[in-house]
């Protein structure tokens, strides 16, 4: 339970940075600079509840996310859609809210896409990753397709992205 709230930490922070970037514009915010924040993001952190022993540890990972993203080429392209809805709040019939990552309007529909700070386990194989991934993530995902078809109708896609594990995980439905 205590690595859940631990990674819950990580993955919430990880996600406000992102969207802040998404705003602002990639070039408003180098590498250099995201390193600077470093001792905020640890303040953040511990704020959170994050004991300070493991406070280095959780602002690596969370830095180490958004350089991750902002050196990939699709986290580049996700973070620059001006377009984008970003932590995106959607309360479906049953009164139930959803927070969306990133949402994109697209010819084809809606692609959503959840940002996720977590990576494979030692030695497991790419596709293993991915189907273990889908078995975790895919309900929520699904809920979030339905909850974005239900306002206008076109059908919505879904996709997780792991910077840290360079990986695109596209759920198959």
């Amino acid at each position: 339970q205590l690595e859940a709230g631990y990674d819950a930490a990580i993955g919430t922070l990880a996600h406000a940075w992102l969207a802040r970037i998404g705003q602002d514009g990639v070039d408003a915010w180098p590498p250099e600079l995201l390193a600077d924040c470093l001792p905020a993001m640890r303040r953040q952190l511990t704020r959170a509840g994050i004991p300070a022993s493991q406070a280095d540890e959780a602002s690596e990972a969370v830095l180490e996310t958004l350089q991750a993203t902002l050196a990939d080429e699709r986290g580049l392209w996700l973070l620059s859609q001006s377009g984008a809805r970003r932590e995106w709040p959607l309360i479906d019939a049953a009164g139930k809210v959803s927070v969306i990552d990133l949402a994109l309007s697209t010819e084809d529909g809606w692609l959503i896409v959840d940002y996720k700070t977590g990576r494979p386990h030692p030695g497991e194989r790419p596709d293993a990753f991915a189907q273990r991934m889908r078995q975790r993530h895919g309900e929520q995902l699904l809920r979030y397709c339905t909850q974005v078809t239900a306002l206008d109708g076109r059908k919505a896609r879904a996709a997780l992205y792991f910077p840290r594990a360079r990986a695109w995980i596209d759920l198959k439905h």
